[in-house]
């Protein structure tokens, strides 16, 4: 009788782990789709609002002032720039960003609408932002580019196009990743003020060894003299 009742007992209990196995997994799917379904709304709206204030092609020599109510995350206007024109190479620089973005960015890495990243993060980026570290890393040694993370707070990108003569800087209050806060961002089409930022980027030394180690520093990349053009 006792080893009847043991028996129920174990079959209880593997019936009991199954069904919530069952919804868990239920549970986990539900909650990946509702996020993925609000980033794919939030990124569309970004994308509405900046096609909206903005032209698809920014002017030469022009720069466009943008205030905003959290409603367009930075990676947008890099977005909005991808969109108008392939990439050879792109700069960078935020203290924390999220994963979805640096997923996007690989996105464009593989489909070649950029050619080279280099990403300059801040010193809280490898040990509190490890999945988006690991896969930063991962894309440098697979694409090249450079990651170096030091005491930065900066928030810039740079964006390159040689042969086009393209050269954007676009400068924000903003981490790449979502915020909900008032912003400002100001997009430069300007070659002056792309070197000015370039060069100071490219005499950073990362203060993490493994990202140095990963990292293939091209800093000459790209660079056309006025000369000759």
């Amino acid at each position: 009788m006792l080893d009847l009742l043991a028996g129920l007992d174990q079959k209880l209990i593997k019936q009991v782990k199954r069904q919530h196995a069952k919804d868990t997994v239920q549970k986990g799917r539900a909650r990946a789709i509702a996020i993925q379904n609000k980033r794919s709304a939030r990124r569309a709206k970004c994308e509405q609002v900046l096609s909206e204030i903005l032209p698809a092609e920014l002017d030469r020599d022009t720069s466009y002032h943008v205030m905003s109510h959290g409603d367009v995350d930075a990676l947008s206007y890099l977005r909005h720039v991808v969109n108008a024109q392939s990439l050879d190479s792109v700069y960078l620089s935020t203290w924390c960003m999220a994963l979805p973005d640096v997923q996007e960015i690989q996105s464009w890495l593989e489909a070649g609408r950029l050619g080279v990243v280099n990403w300059f993060v801040g010193e809280i980026f490898p040990n509190q932002y490890c999945d988006e570290y690991e896969l930063v890393s991962k894309l440098v040694q697979r694409h090249g580019g450079r990651l170096c993370v030091a005491r930065n707070h900066s928030k810039v990108m740079l964006a390159m196009n040689a042969e086009a003569d393209y050269f954007a800087v676009i400068e924000s209050s903003a981490n790449v990743n979502t915020n909900p806060r008032i912003e400002q961002t100001a997009i430069h089409r300007n070659e002056d003020l792309y070197w000015f930022y370039r060069d100071f980027f490219d005499g950073l030394v990362s203060i993490d060894r493994q990202s140095r180690i990963a990292s293939a520093i091209r800093p000459d990349e790209g660079r056309v003299a006025s000369s000759d053009r």
